[in-house]
């Protein structure tokens, strides 16, 4: 692997952020790699420049979350400091270093925008700009009939909706890679042309801040927003007002400082008549749960201890959360933990009370996602 040499911006950029530190480490108390590197920001950004190299395992252990600009009284931007350092490796490598074993993130974004796992259906108006349901990889993963009864939903309190399933490509972004970036989310923008999108409802967090960022022209609006507003089923309404089994609510990282979305969540959960308990970091101060930025593949033991770290911040049991790789992250970190879409379209899991997802292996989650795909190409939407 060729040595990292700094560039003068990049060097400049380093110098600036570690001039603007007060060695105050408050961004270290929650933050899950810094100790594992340094006694404080300026130490390890100051060490930085004047090796004028960078080992690549320092970027790729840091879970671009954001939580240390959220609590510095200076705004160090230690995220965005190390998405350039990962850009910069990047350059310098021809692409990510191999000693991070990054296989398994190219494998999952060339087979996310491939034809065998990406599938859409136009809404039933043609001719005029349209409003689409952007579920995300990991939902459809998880469980494609909880999607397709999402879906199913929109389409009875919207009308008109479309569906698109394909990645955003956040995890090549967030791993550098932004030529690559460009190329795959290119083919996404290409299908929001011809589908004529105007707006997109995502349930994701990371597709929310991706298509945000990089569609300026489309109005990007949160599920949790909509279903706020529109009402849970009336099926479920009340439904958790007998049950005594307290849920820790978890709130992903990514959309930290989007509150419409925390209290849309809330209002959701009210709805249902569940009780919730609220972690000690909340909403703009919540925490990663380890999987943040891919380190779970590029620092897997430091991505471990945040699961267990973050899992055990509550003494609940159980642990709600709208981000389906939180729920997995909250289940490797030792407890029980459901997405809110089983709350509100799996009938099931009232009956038995077992408030913890099944889980699935990597074979398991892209024959789901397959059966996701031919769903919708067949129009097979399920009844609620």
């Amino acid at each position: 692997m060729k040595p990292s040499i700094l560039s003068k911006e990049l060097a400049q950029k380093l110098t600036k952020e570690a001039q603007k530190c007060v060695g105050c480490k408050l961004c270290m108390k929650n933050c899950p790699m810094l100790e594992a590197f340094c006694d404080a920001p300026k130490e390890l950004l100051s060490n930085i420049v004047k090796e004028n190299k960078i080992d690549p395992k320092i970027p790729y252990s840091c879970a671009l979350c954001g939580y240390c600009t959220q609590v510095c009284p200076k705004a160090v931007d230690l995220k965005e400091d190390f998405l350039a350092l990962r850009k910069h490796v990047v350059s310098r490598n021809q692409g990510v270093p191999k000693s991070l074993k990054a296989g398994a993130v190219k494998f999952h974004q060339a087979h996310s925008f491939s034809k065998r796992f990406t599938g859409k259906a136009r809404s039933d108006t043609h001719g005029d700009k349209s409003m689409i349901f952007f579920p995300g990889c990991s939902l459809m993963a998880y469980n494609p009939q909880i999607v397709m009864k999402t879906y199913a939903y929109l389409k009875e309190r919207l009308g008109s909706i479309g569906i698109l399933l394909k990645c955003c490509g956040n995890p090549t972004y967030t791993m550098g890679e932004e030529n690559k970036f460009i190329k795959y989310y290119g083919g996404l923008q290409q299908d929001f042309d011809e589908m004529q999108v105007e707006e997109v409802i995502v349930a994701c967090q990371n597709c929310f801040q991706t298509i945000g960022r990089n569609s300026s022209d489309i109005k990007v609006t949160s599920l949790w927003e909509v279903i706020g507003r529109l009402g849970v089923p009336e099926e479920v309404k009340n439904i958790g007002r007998t049950i005594e089994i307290p849920f820790a609510l978890h709130d992903p990282c990514p959309t930290r400082n989007e509150n419409k979305i925390h209290e849309s969540v809330r209002r959701i959960v009210d709805a249902l008549g569940m009780k919730i308990e609220e972690f000690p970091f909340a909403k703009d101060q919540t925490l990663c749960c380890g999987s943040g930025a891919m380190i779970g593949v590029t620092n897997p033991s430091l991505a471990t201890a945040q699961m267990k770290k973050r899992a055990q911040q509550t003494n609940c049991e159980y642990i709600l959360t709208y981000c389906e790789e939180c729920v997995t992250s909250m289940k490797r970190g030792g407890k029980k933990s459901i997405h809110i879409l089983d709350l509100l379209f799996d009938k099931e899991i009232y009956k038995n009370l077992h408030f913890d997802q099944k889980s699935k292996n990597t074979l398991q989650k892209w024959m789901n996602r397959y059966k996701g795909k031919r769903m919708i190409e067949k129009r097979k939407f399920l009844e609620k």
